[in-house]
């Protein structure tokens, strides 16, 4: 995803810990909706303390917030990482489950402030078979295009959490921060993207383009 080395794991590394959980409580029979009809509508990352590759502690997950609307239902997808009376990270993950609708509505066009930076993504062939070996997000629209396809993808899409993190790889928030994210349309495997920066007095507000937004977030220091 673009770190390099460091005594602290990457912020939205504990996601990846908690995978595993995650995909659990998700495909659990118990859960309302089918795991592949879910599409990854938001991230919120909050990192409290240092987040120390050879710590320890307790991951906890639960689902709360369901929300059953006109048009979507959505599901938030809590996570912890709690030492002891320590709390060192929290995520919030929103979900949706679109409903079918009788036409489709023009998508709002959203004004973005010019920005102070680019940076030229890439995003190579195979990366989403190889980030799913890494993530446990082994999803068939994100491993060939034939399998995207079955889906209504015109070909394999990037997992919206490695776009979330190559993005946090360039900004280099310190700790404590908070990390927003909102997704907006896939990014397609093989593809080239552009991270834009804008500064802002306590952090950086960001989005990854090509000819639409596909990304749109922000980080805040504390």
């Amino acid at each position: 995803c673009g770190f390099g080395e460091s005594d602290s794991l990457p912020a939205p590394y504990p996601h990846v810990m908690a995978s595993a959980l995650h995909l659990a409580m998700l495909s659990s029979p118990q859960f309302p909706v089918r795991l592949l009809g879910l599409v990854h509508l938001s991230n919120r990352i909050e990192v409290f303390t240092g987040l120390p590759k050879h710590g320890g502690g307790q991951l906890h997950a639960w689902l709360e917030g369901h929300d059953d609307g006109e048009r979507m239902q959505t599901f938030d997808l809590h996570t912890e990482w709690r030492d002891g009376a320590t709390l060192r990270w929290r995520e919030l993950t929103r979900f949706i489950v679109k409903k079918p609708v009788s036409k489709r509505e023009a998508a709002a066009v959203v004004e973005r402030p010019r920005p102070t930076s680019t940076t030229t993504i890439a995003v190579p062939a195979g990366l989403g078979r190889r980030y799913s070996r890494v993530g446990g997000d082994i999803n068939p629209i994100h491993l060939f295009d034939v399998t995207a396809k079955l889906f209504g993808f015109e070909r394999a899409i990037i997992h919206g959490m490695w776009t979330l993190a190559r993005c946090v790889a360039e900004l280099k928030p310190t700790t404590p921060c908070v990390i927003d994210v909102q997704f907006k349309r896939p990014v397609f495997i093989p593809s080239t993207v552009t991270l834009e920066r804008t500064p802002v007095p306590d952090g950086d507000d960001f989005a990854v383009v090509s000819e639409k937004v596909h990304l749109t977030g922000t980080v805040r220091r504390g």
